[in-house]
């Protein structure tokens, strides 16, 4: 799993434009910051929804990719298409269960080599890269490119850093947590993560 912030909004821009709102000083003529108190004292969280991030997350398995489009509401996604793309050029691969005995694994890992030597057959006999893939395994890589403002990735924190959510799932929230609590730490506080993650 590979996961890069490869834009984002200033933060400033949060509690500038809730200004708006309350027709308060701006930064450059004297004003505070009102983003902390908007949105961990008023719950103000529309104020989230002037501010975007997005991200490149790599290698991570379609089953997890299906769990992020599911609670990405007002998201924006694009991911790699295994209609178009042969998975013998592209460098997918098999992504690993956590937490498997190394005989589960030897189970798992073989039936993926299966199903790729029966792909490859398939492939051969002529049939399409969009059909040929029913046999994969779930499991397959796949990359996606991920948008969206930070209200809805409040929305998904609330979701996907539960202790009940699926542990991929989990790890790649808890990263793009870390990723944003970097640019946004009045937004994304350890006190929110703590929150999300009981």
């Amino acid at each position: 799993m590979n996961i890069e912030l490869i834009m984002s909004t200033p933060a400033e821009f949060i509690g500038e434009t809730a200004k708006t709102c309350y027709n308060t000083k701006s930064l450059e003529d004297g004003g505070k910051d009102i983003t902390s108190t908007l949105i961990h004292d008023h719950k103000h969280l529309s104020a989230l929804r002037f501010a975007y991030a997005t991200f490149k997350i790599e290698d991570i398995s379609v089953p997890a990719h299906v769990h992020i489009l599911r609670s990405g509401s007002h998201m924006d996604f694009m991911v790699r298409s295994l209609r178009y793309v042969d998975i013998n050029k592209d460098g997918s691969n098999f992504v690993m269960p956590k937490d498997l005995t190394e005989e589960q694994e030897k189970l798992m890992l073989a039936q993926w080599e299966s199903s790729v030597k029966t792909y490859n057959k398939l492939r051969d006999l002529g049939v399409k890269k969009e059909d040929a893939r029913a046999v994969l395994s779930t499991n397959v890589s796949t990359s996606m490119v991920l948008t969206g403002n930070l209200q809805a990735y409040w929305d998904f924190f609330n979701l996907r850093l539960s202790p009940r959510a699926q542990k991929e799932v989990r790890a790649i929230a808890t990263e793009i947590f870390k990723q944003l609590q970097e640019v946004y730490p009045i937004v994304f506080t350890d006190e929110m993560y703590n929150t999300w993650n009981k």
